[in-house]
């Protein structure tokens, strides 16, 4: 109690006050002040008496009000980690079964189908995002960007060949042929 820099007193409380003279009174709002900053109060009965409803809403409200930190500690904290979470780059969760099953099957022609497709486009970065785009695409969109990029960057230059996820996302083999410049007709244009 004595970190806090209030306190309550109940409307409902203060009617004792009707039945105590002045001098009782300011010994029971003296003997508050004395509990709200930690003291225990050496009090006479009837002042005692008086005392003990206060002592006990006090007692109430102190842990009210320390549950109500705690919750709002909980939700900040809650709330940080969503935040941090979401700042931090997502990474699939991947379970590898050991079962000899379709899934496996299907994980191990995904791997295939990526590989090909990998060994196959000329410029090399980035290959975990590229495999997580390849991924995503249907079975026939990975075939045609296989193909494609095999042809599309046969003779161009590495510099102007975009990354393997731009190519993916942007399911660039469906772009017009090549407008990208090549090592020959660059070197024709000076």
């Amino acid at each position: 109690m004595k970190n806090k820099k209030s306190f309550i007193i109940h409307k409902d409380s203060l009617n004792i006050l009707d039945e105590l003279t002045n001098e009782q009174a300011g010994q029971l709002f003296k003997a508050i002040r004395q509990y709200q900053v930690g003291n225990v109060p050496n009090l006479e009965s009837i002042i005692k008496i008086a005392f003990v409803p206060f002592k006990s809403q006090f007692d109430r409200d102190e842990i009210k009000y320390q549950e109500l930190c705690e919750k709002n500690k909980q939700i900040a904290v809650k709330r940080y980690s969503t935040k941090r979470n979401q700042a931090l780059p997502k990474t699939p969760n991947v379970t590898k079964s050991t079962d000899k099953d379709s899934d496996s099957d299907s994980d191990s022609d995904s791997e295939k189908a990526f590989s090909l497709f990998w060994d196959n486009y000329p410029r090399k970065t980035d290959k975990k995002r590229a495999r997580t785009s390849f991924n995503r695409l249907s079975k026939a969109k990975q075939k045609l960007a296989t193909v494609d990029c095999k042809t599309r960057f046969a003779d161009t230059e590495a510099k102007f060949i975009p990354h393997a996820t731009t190519y993916l996302n942007g399911e660039r083999w469906e772009d017009g042929m090549s407008s990208t410049p090549n090592k020959k007709s660059w070197s024709n244009a000076i």
